[in-house]
């Protein structure tokens, strides 16, 4: 057993974790539609039940917005995920044949057992099977067969909710791999979770995760995921690498999020900021609300904007397409 952060540790490792431990995998969210209604579902509210699809925190119109996206944290893997991405099979097609020519690994969650659908996901590296409330796991044994014959790997990926001994059973006598999640809290699914378990903070308490964890180890190729390792490892190394995309006056934190300053007005005065600041040679991005600069912008050019009505904030933000502010300094 290797032991990694935060109590994550594995005896196997497929290749689309290895990818997400490096903070290199994009998750593509092909639609919030879903077939099952398992308690502990954490899709957000705007997604869940909604035919959208997502790179990351990106909504997707059009391919060139996954590009975008792939291309600002320089991914090395995708994992198509929902709802039920099988339920939209054809758009998962279109996504696996725009990316296999970009030579990225893909791997895939279903909650279905797929059966012949298998054989029309071409280019599909890798697939991890859920079964709802960790139910009828046999249903999912053939499809882990076909899987295996043509060249994908594949195993379960379930939460933490409880023991169940078929899964175990069924990925040892197929030689599958089986992925343990540490169950997560979010919005959607809080008071269905909070009625069942000890939560804290925003995952279910690690003992109660541990004894659950610990009878699962009897699977051959093991992985056990914690919530705390998703955020402390996985998602900070992908905010590092979208963050180190970013023009060189943003200040990078070690967490992987950015510092700069913000300035809002209305858009005759945002025109003016973009007058001012490339008069003055100060690199700049304008976005519809505001525009972000250096933190360092000097003094004589701060003041030269506030002397046009202009509001002027330090910010800490996420590098992602939504631009979540984490602090906020009015100068």
């Amino acid at each position: 057993m290797r032991r990694i952060e935060v109590g994550s540790r594995y005896t196997y490792l497929p290749e689309g974790c290895k990818l997400c431990r490096r903070g290199s995998k994009l998750v593509l969210f092909v639609t919030g539609i879903c077939n099952n209604s398992c308690f502990y579902c954490p899709v957000s509210r705007e997604k869940i039940g909604k035919d959208v699809v997502f790179a990351n925190e990106r909504p997707v119109k059009g391919l060139e917005d996954l590009m975008e996206e792939l291309e600002m944290m320089d991914a090395e893997g995708i994992a198509i995920t929902g709802g039920e991405p099988l339920l939209k099979l054809e758009r998962v097609r279109e996504y696996l044949k725009m990316v296999k020519k970009l030579d990225l690994h893909v791997h895939l969650y279903t909650s279905l057992p797929a059966g012949g659908k298998l054989r029309k996901l071409e280019g599909l590296d890798e697939i991890r099977f859920h079964p709802p409330e960790l139910k009828n796991p046999e249903k999912y044994e053939e499809s882990i067969r076909i899987a295996k014959k043509l060249g994908m790997d594949a195993g379960f990926e379930i939460p933490a909710i409880r023991y169940e001994e078929r899964i175990v059973e069924i990925a040892n006598r197929n030689d599958a791999f089986l992925n343990v999640n540490q169950l997560e809290v979010s919005e959607s699914n809080w008071e269905k979770i909070v009625g069942k378990y000890r939560v804290v903070d925003y995952y279910v308490d690690d003992d109660e995760t541990e004894r659950i964890v610990k009878k699962y180890e009897k699977a051959e190729k093991f992985h056990y995921c914690s919530a705390r390792f998703k955020d402390v490892a996985q998602f900070r190394r992908r905010l590092i690498r979208m963050a180190m995309n970013h023009p060189e006056f943003y200040k990078i934190t070690r967490d992987g999020t950015l510092v700069c300053m913000r300035i809002e007005g209305d858009e005759e005065k945002l025109k003016t900021a973009e007058k001012i600041l490339s008069e003055a040679g100060e690199e700049f991005v304008r976005f519809e609300e505001c525009i972000e600069t250096t933190p360092e912008l000097d003094e004589e050019i701060r003041e030269a904007l506030k002397s046009e009505g202009l509001r002027l904030m330090i910010v800490e933000r996420y590098p992602t397409y939504n631009r979540l502010v984490l602090e906020l300094m009015e100068i």
